[in-house]
């Protein structure tokens, strides 16, 4: 299948991406909405995330802002800011004001350009102001007697902490609520906010939804293609650097937490990390990877073959867990919850331990006694969204909601040095995750990576497929090439892979074709 140009989601997006007028009109949303939560005449307080250096340089390290910070500005790139929102004492109406850097040449020359108090059209702010006004505009708030909303854990570390928390606050984090501040007073309340903006990000807009497919779609291709080049001896870092080349090429910013690429045993490790191990004919891998796009992520798992082929006990395995997947994903509908969920996956997975003679108990017995626990050790999944495990705040026991994104990733680890397991499952270690969107209206889920095949029937297509493939730049006059055959794999969610629309971008997958085929 070939994808026309300018369909990828960076150019498909354009002006929805933050930073454009859409994005604005969304952030001026939020603020409202949360204005509406707090008290009249409260002033809310919210900190940039802060840039840090390589120790002893001016080399900056890879900076991600605060996700409420984004959430309530749409400020995706820049740090030393605060963020006030002061509600009217009548509470109808609220003063947005940012507090940024002063310009400086010389760190522009060394950075690159930085939002300044001039930016205020550009920022959509009612008012700029410099940062190094933050102390004097908090004292103000103190004489004023104002309420102030603000979270501790966000401040922890900022360098105007002691100008909001008091003298102590970068080495004791505060978590009192009323708490009777030597700076600001008895007027303060802490850890309240954190709890207010999950609130608000829990369940997405319709824009956080295109953004959230767009970070899946990109995840998606990646994935297809690193299961097409796989194949046996490859190294686990091959996998992991061509997972986030194909990321980054297509619009996305960053991994949102390191891959995990696991061969062999080392998949019974659940945030294994290493990435430095050779995967061998026979054996399974477990790519555990996501994509930050925007400030919004994504985060998928896939066990596949490295040989292209399951053997008989690895089938067995992954058919369970499978199972497993397809029932909870079925029941991602308003109403239920992810504890609801957790539990039908510990009976069917427990089942599974029971069916393959791994504990030899009872489904029942298995589950009573927690004998799954090694074999099973985490939840079924977690909320999504700016963060990777979002809105931690929210209970499990929160029933779903329209908008809401979660996922869906079961799995049995059954490590090698655990001679009770039968000997042929030794050394297998299979997760299957997906994101998922709660749809309303009677709706079901909406699988949002759901173009990664999941059926053993269709991994084993794809694996290896790439090394099959003639790659023939598109002919002179045309913007388009197609660098796959295999898209009746995916079955009927849609098309297959990453699709390269310019010369430069088919070098590159040359490249690590040529690199790959070497092994």
């Amino acid at each position: 299948m070939v994808l026309p140009k300018g369909s990828s989601p960076l150019q498909r997006l354009g002006g929805k991406l933050p930073g454009g007028v859409y994005w604005h009109e969304e952030c001026a949303k939020r603020r409202e909405a949360l204005c509406q939560m707090v008290s009249p005449g409260t002033v809310v307080l919210v900190p940039a995330a802060q840039l840090y250096h390589v120790p002893g340089t001016r080399i900056p390290l890879p900076f991600r802002q605060e996700a409420n910070f984004f959430f309530l500005t749409g400020v995706y790139d820049d740090s030393d800011m605060v963020c006030s929102l002061e509600v009217s004492p009548d509470g109808k109406s609220f003063t947005y004001k940012l507090f940024c850097a002063e310009e400086d040449a010389e760190r522009q020359r060394w950075e690159g350009q930085r939002y300044s108090p001039k930016d205020a059209k550009a920022l959509r702010a009612d008012c700029v102001e410099p940062v190094g006004s933050f102390p004097s505009y908090v004292r103000g708030i103190h004489q004023e007697n104002r309420p102030v909303v603000l979270d501790a854990k966000m401040w922890r570390g900022h360098p105007l902490a002691s100008h909001v928390l008091g003298p102590s606050a970068n080495t004791t984090l505060r978590k009192q609520s009323n708490h009777l501040d030597p700076v600001l007073g008895k007027s303060v309340t802490y850890d309240t906010l954190e709890q207010l903006l999950h609130e608000l990000r829990w369940r997405k807009s319709e824009a956080e939804v295109d953004m959230m497919r767009a970070s899946a779609e990109i995840t998606t291709g990646a994935f297809n293609q690193c299961m097409a080049l796989s194949h046996p001896s490859m190294n686990e870092r091959q996998l992991s650097s061509l997972f986030e080349f194909l990321c980054k090429q297509e619009g996305a910013q960053r991994m949102p937490y390191p891959q995990v690429v696991a061969g062999g045993n080392n998949a019974c490790t659940i945030h294994y990390s290493s990435n430095n191990r050779r995967v061998f004919g026979g054996e399974l891998v477990l790519m555990d990877a996501g994509c930050d796009f925007y400030g919004y992520v994504s985060d998928v798992t896939r066990t596949w073959p490295v040989s292209g082929k399951f053997t008989e006990p690895q089938r067995e395995v992954y058919e369970h867990v499978l199972e497993a997947h397809r029932e909870c994903v079925e029941v991602c509908v308003e109403g239920n919850t992810l504890r609801d969920i957790h539990k039908m996956s510990v009976h069917l997975l427990s089942r599974a331990l029971s069916k393959l003679g791994i504990v030899q108990k009872s489904t029942q017995q298995i589950i009573l006694r927690g004998l799954y626990k090694p074999y099973y050790p985490h939840s079924i999944g977690h909320w999504l969204g700016m963060d990777t495990h979002d809105v931690h705040t929210v209970s499990a026991l929160r029933p779903f909601e329209e908008g809401v994104v979660l996922t869906i990733e079961p799995g049995l680890y059954l490590p090698r040095n655990v001679h009770d397991i039968p000997a042929q499952y030794r050394g297998i270690g299979i997760r299957l995750e997906d994101d998922v969107l709660v749809r309303g209206g009677g709706l079901g889920p909406e699988v949002l990576s759901g173009n990664v095949p999941i059926s053993p029937e269709d991994v084993e297509d794809l694996v290896g497929t790439w090394m099959d493939q003639e790659h023939q730049p598109a002919p002179e006059g045309e913007d388009q090439v197609d660098l796959t055959s295999a898209s009746s794999l995916v079955g009927q969610q849609g098309s297959l892979g990453v699709y390269y629309n310019h010369p430069s971008k088919e070098h590159m997958a040359r490249f690590w074709s040529s690199k790959l085929n070497k092994l």
